[in-house]
């Protein structure tokens, strides 16, 4: 099923809120989240490392799983944290199809993974 949303995306507060919402369980944990949880954007490449604010290099978490990775790599933390891999795997592969501010969600999201990563976590 493809899914358009016509929202205004940018990288503004009120339009990264609306794409939070967009996600049911956090990317890194493959838990649903709770009313209480903190969902943050995570930047695939920190931009400490040059990674941009575009949506083709998010993913949604939990505040402590974004503080856990902090900086480092996403290949560093998938190691130290092997889950993580198959996690990531199913919240991409949710939002297959969707499309914002003109792109498929989920296939820009792969090559910045693949970018990052350095190899294709999706084939397996």
């Amino acid at each position: 099923m493809k899914i358009t949303y016509t929202e205004n995306f940018s990288s503004n507060f009120g339009s990264r809120k609306t794409f939070k919402k967009m996600f049911d369980k956090c990317a890194y944990s493959g838990e649903g989240f709770a009313p209480y949880d903190t969902r943050t954007i995570e930047h695939i490449i920190p931009v400490v490392k040059g990674g941009g604010n575009e949506y083709s290099n998010y993913l949604v978490v939990r505040r402590s799983w974004n503080m856990d990775r902090s900086d480092q790599s996403l290949d560093e933390f998938i190691k130290a944290n092997p889950q993580v891999k198959e996690n990531i795997v199913a919240a991409v592969n949710s939002k297959e199809g969707q499309i914002i501010e003109g792109i498929n969600w989920a296939d820009e999201v792969k090559k910045t993974l693949l970018k990052e990563i350095g190899y294709d976590i999706f084939k397996q």
